[in-house]
């Protein structure tokens, strides 16, 4: 080979040389960025994993820890469920594996779920809140409001239900309580006969509150007996007609104990009682409340039921209650027995039951109107709550919690002291200093006022002598008025005041639908109402404004324009 040729073939490889070292440095250089790129990747992805399991222990540990019960079901099958769930309803993990959620519910709620996870399984509905009850394991059931909820596959077959259970029995047990106490105050209604009353008392005490009986007694301080008015049970197997009256005398047993003492019995194990004198049937907890007036017992309420430990503080309180409502109409029966056997006891007492009377005569109405305002406040809030509980509480949930709860409180309030207002015999009204301008801001608190609806108070409003209760009821049931027979877009409802000399002049405001001049003076009577008969509206309100303001030698007129709204003025004297 020459020696041009051999340079040549040298010069070629050296080419190759290079060309190859080239290659393995790019080569190298590739690897090195790949096997980065393949680190970063493997740590991406262990950073993503920890994150997903961080986020799954903290999803596990809400669920878990939840006050609600959650469950997963399939075709009624339980598939997962949490504590909450489980403690509910008192059964252990091994036991709910066995039983069928449908089975769980209370016969009277199946239909109606059952209708509802159709729609859902359908896909014609996402989601559906029911109030159901379900069956605990003693065999009693609790109510719950359950939102169920529809999990879909990749092909949008509904696949799982999520249901969130939220035991509502506390606010069902106070709402039966409320409907208790309005319904026997309805049935009493002018009823003047002493064993009507008691039987009325009997049958919506034992059947509002669920009781197995509930027993009405009249106190003869004559004869120093106890003698049983009125006898109502929830026992089919009990013929309460073939029962002979009872007649005790003072100081026997537990309600002759509470007749002398005048202070109420509770008994959650008679068996360790030696007061306790057996009936028709030997029971083991039993519940005796007097009824009070004068400050002398006229009457008692007695329940008893078979299980230990079955009445609570919650019972005592509404036994309380029906008795204070109770008290006034009973204490008029009594009366009017008394007054049967002289004519003399008559001519005095007439006065008195007529007094009596007149106070109680449009009761239920009167707690009714009154109710109204905070219970659709509450109905409200409520309603807010069930449809946030898609998601576990946050602390904005509970803070609006804490609300409602100091709603039902102040609810309560207002029911004691209507309750107390109508056991009073007399009209003789209380005098303190009260605050109206504190009143009225609690007032606008309590109440429900639309988002489209603003109340301003324009002058600071004094402080008077009155009855804090009656100038509340005046100010409540007039403001509530503006607010329901607001049609605007925009509600204003204005609230001022003047002193005068000797007197002190109201103003509110609004400008709702107005009233026609000619029913001016027609809407202050008692029933009287400007809408259909079926609607909601009893026609008290504004006479019981008027009776509050007379009370205090006071007047009350209005201007009004139909559409353009209403202007109520009132006057109430000062002292001298």
């Amino acid at each position: 080979m020459s020696d041009e040729k051999i340079k040549i073939f040298e010069r070629a490889l050296l080419r190759e040389r290079k060309a190859r070292k080239k290659a393995e440095e790019i080569l190298e250089k590739k690897s090195l960025e790949l096997f980065e790129a393949n680190q970063k990747l493997t740590a991406s992805n262990k950073k993503t994993e920890a994150l997903l399991n961080d986020q799954t222990a903290q999803l596990k540990l809400i669920v878990d820890n939840s006050s609600l019960g959650i469950v997963l079901s399939q075709k009624n099958n339980l598939i997962k469920y949490n504590k909450a769930f489980a403690n509910l309803l008192g059964y252990s993990d091994k036991e709910l594996e066995d039983i069928d959620i449908y089975k769980l519910s209370h016969p009277d709620d199946r239909l109606q779920a059952k209708k509802q996870l159709k729609l859902l399984e359908e896909s014609k509905i996402d989601k559906f809140l029911i109030k159901k009850r379900y069956k605990k394991k003693d065999g009693s059931y609790v109510t719950c409001n359950t939102n169920v909820s529809a999990v879909k596959d990749s092909k949008d077959k509904v696949k799982y239900h999520i249901s969130l259970i939220e035991d509502i029995s506390e606010i069902d047990k106070k709402t039966k309580m409320l409907n208790a106490l309005n319904s026997l105050s309805v049935s009493i209604l002018g009823k003047r006969d002493l064993n009507e009353i008691g039987w009325e008392i009997a049958k919506n005490t034992a059947n509002h509150l669920g009781l197995e009986d509930c027993l009405v007694f009249s106190i003869d301080y004559a004869s120093k007996t106890i003698k049983e008015i009125a006898a109502y049970t929830n026992n089919p197997k009990v013929d309460i007609s073939q029962k002979p009256q009872m007649k005790i005398p003072f100081g026997k047993g537990i309600i002759g104990k509470v007749v002398e003492t005048g202070v109420y019995s509770l008994v959650n194990d008679t068996s360790n009682n030696d007061l306790y004198q057996v009936d028709d049937y030997f029971r083991f907890s039993e519940l005796t409340v007097p009824i009070i007036a004068d400050n002398k017992v006229i009457g008692i309420i007695d329940s008893e039921h078979s299980k230990k430990n079955y009445f609570n503080n919650d019972h005592v309180e509404v036994f309380h209650n029906i008795a204070s409502l109770a008290s006034a109409q009973f204490n008029s029966a009594i009366s009017l027995i008394n007054e049967k056997k002289t004519q003399k006891e008559k001519d005095v007492l007439l006065i008195k039951l007529e007094k009596n009377n007149e106070e109680l005569k449009n009761f239920a109405h009167v707690v009714s109107h009154d109710l109204k305002s905070p219970l659709r406040s509450m109905s409200a809030l409520i309603s807010w709550i069930q449809e946030d509980n898609e998601n576990i509480f946050d602390e904005e949930t509970t803070v609006n919690f804490n609300s409602l709860l100091k709603k039902i409180d102040k609810m309560d309030h207002l029911i004691n002291g209507i309750l107390k207002y109508s056991s009073i015999d007399k009209i003789d009204k209380t005098n303190q200093k009260v605050d109206l301008q504190k009143t009225v801001t609690d007032i606008v608190e309590t109440i429900f006022v639309p988002e489209h609806i603003s109340i301003q108070i324009k002058n600071t409003l004094p402080t008077i002598y009155g009855d804090k209760f009656r100038l509340q009821q005046l100010f409540q049931n007039l403001i509530s008025n503006a607010i329901k027979y607001n049609d605007k877009k925009k509600g204003i409802i204005t609230i001022n005041f003047e002193e005068l000399n000797n007197k002190y002049l109201f103003s509110i405001r609004d400008n709702g639908i107005g009233i026609d001049k000619k029913y001016h003076s027609k809407i202050f009577e008692v029933f009287e109402t400007l809408e259909e008969p079926n609607d909601e509206s009893t026609g008290i309100g504004l006479s019981i404004v008027k009776k509050i303001i007379e009370l205090y030698n006071g007047k009350i007129w209005l201007e009004s324009e139909l559409a353009k709204g209403s202007s109520f003025f009132f006057e109430l004297k000062k002292p001298h």
